[in-house]
């Protein structure tokens, strides 16, 4: 499973779980109803709505989970 914490690394999950499905650019922009040119931008963390990148992520089975970010790098704030 991949994290992402921005668009690139988005992209790159979305590009991994075509590659994983052996799907092409053009294969996965057909079934969008887009261009080629929209699936190279949402692999790389272009401007795409977010309607197309869930759809993009549900075609090829994958689901984007929400979660707080941890800092690890700082200690835990103690509640009084």
């Amino acid at each position: 499973m991949s994290e992402a914490y921005d668009a690139a690394g988005l992209g790159r999950s979305i590009r991994e779980l075509r590659n994983e499905r052996g799907w092409t650019q053009i294969r996965l922009a057909s079934w969008l109803g887009v261009s080629r040119a929209t699936v190279v931008a949402l692999e790389h963390g272009g401007p795409v709505s977010l309607q197309m990148t869930m759809r993009a992520v549900g075609l090829l089975g994958g689901k984007i989970v929400v979660a707080p970010k941890v800092d690890r790098t700082t200690s835990p704030r103690k509640t009084a």
